[in-house]
């Protein structure tokens, strides 16, 4: 007997309003250098299907996960 699929199986496919607001973000937390549109916007729209908030992308190539805060 087949299962009908849950939500959870649906990809997630952000719209292109949010990648760019979550682009934007990664660009003036990296200093807003140009240069680096394209990487930018590839993290985003990575970060936003795997569900990664915008609060929590505090840097580059998500070194944010599993990594403590530091203290100084």
């Amino acid at each position: 007997m087949k299962t009908k699929p849950s939500l959870r199986d649906v990809p997630v496919v952000p719209s292109e309003a949010d990648i760019s607001e979550y682009a934007y973000h990664l660009y003036t937390q990296n200093g807003s250098v140009p240069g680096s549109d394209l990487d930018n916007w590839l993290e985003a729209r990575a970060c936003l299907c795997a569900g990664i908030p915008r609060d929590q992308s505090r840097t580059r190539l998500h070194r944010h996960l599993n990594r403590p805060k530091s203290t100084s």
